[in-house]
């Protein structure tokens, strides 16, 4: 039925107005004149139409919305966001809460600051950036996916499509990705001071191990279509082709006293058997000792460099551009006329209540 419903719990202090205009209902929470004090809490619960395009934002916001087929945004500062279905754009962002997105398609863009996002059973192009957080990425049919975080591992499991370009970056945390059945990938793999595993044969450049630390190389799978980007400053790279669970989920299976999940290989595994060495001519190790020290150092001063500018670079360009720009722009004017008015109001009432007294 094409009717909205709305209930509120509210205290005394609080009005709820409803009005619509230019064809958008716009539901608000106002103080009631002469009140005093802080504003209270208040619970609404909205029923709208599920093709209806919902837009909800708020300085203590927390918001759940489920069984939409339309546009969603949220933008909250002290609040967490969940969002069960949504279709087109599915924009969630937050300072202070977790992102949590369901069954979404379309385009999705989750943004946060200081906690984690988390975006399961989702079609279409998919955005999630964090500061301190981990990204958690599941059952994704995608052709376009970034996910990038500074403090956090970065986990993905999905569909990799042939021409499909997939990023995902960390600095201090691992990357594990899920392949399922991919067959055609050009996988790019960058690493500082991280391993580099792999449940499938892949031959390492001469001179590098699982181990070795420092690493920077790509390999080919089938015609090479996709194009899969990996990159961890301090953390471990390990690739899978079964699914592969996130260390926050391992940990959490093993508090609760569920059986683990089968799991990916360790780093520090050979992702295949080293062969024995063969005697080497004299004066050759100390060649080759040289030759590694002289690699190490000269990639350290290339990659480390490389790595951290570009990706410090990129990732608050386009953090600062698109949160910012669109946060800022259309959040903060709104909020700050709102607390400019409740202010105004709250002196006026003070002034009020000084001169009877």
């Amino acid at each position: 039925r094409d009717q909205v419903r709305i209930q509120a719990t509210h205290g005394a202090r609080e009005t709820i107005t409803a009005e619509t205009t230019d064809m958008t209902l716009r539901i608000r929470t106002q103080r009631k004149e002469g009140s005093r004090g802080p504003g209270g809490l208040v619970d609404y619960q909205v029923t709208v139409p599920r093709w209806m395009p919902v837009n909800l934002s708020g300085t203590y916001l927390d918001a759940t919305i489920e069984g939409t087929t339309a546009e969603v945004t949220v933008e909250t500062v002290h609040g967490n966001a969940r969002v069960v279905g949504g279709n087109g754009a599915v924009s969630l962002r937050s300072v202070e809460g977790v992102i949590t997105v369901d069954k979404a398609s379309g385009r999705v863009q989750a943004t946060t600051v200081n906690e984690g996002i988390r975006i399961t059973n989702s079609t279409g192009e998919i955005s999630a950036e964090t500061t301190n957080g981990n990204i958690f990425i599941d059952n994704a049919q995608t052709s376009n996916l970034e996910a990038f975080t500074v403090n956090g591992e970065v986990t993905f499991n999905g569909t990799i499509r042939d021409s499909g370009v997939y990023k995902l970056g960390t600095h201090n945390g691992d990357i594990r990705v899920g392949l399922g059945a991919t067959n055609n990938a050009t996988i790019f793999v960058r690493t500082f001071q991280g391993d580099f595993t792999a449940d499938f044969p892949v031959q390492l450049p001469e001179g590098q191990n699982p181990r070795s630390g420092s690493k920077r190389f790509n390999f080919t799978l089938g015609s090479g279509s996709a194009r899969i980007e990996l990159q961890s400053f301090g953390g471990d790279i390990v690739l899978a082709r079964k699914t592969i669970t996130s260390r926050e989920e391992e940990r959490r299976r093993r508090r609760e006293g569920l059986a683990p999940l089968a799991q990916p290989p360790q780093p520090g595994q050979p992702p295949q058997p080293t062969p024995a060495p063969k005697p080497k001519p004299p004066g050759l190790d100390h060649a080759l000792d040289t030759w590694a020290e002289s690699f190490a150092h000269e990639f350290e001063q290339q990659f480390g460099k490389e790595f951290e500018e570009n990706f410090g670079k990129e990732f608050e360009k386009g953090f600062e551009k698109n949160f910012e720009k669109n946060f800022e722009k259309n959040f903060s004017p709104k909020f700050e006329r709102e607390f400019e008015k409740e202010f105004e109001d709250a002196l006026k009432g003070w002034k009020m209540f000084s001169n009877g007294a």
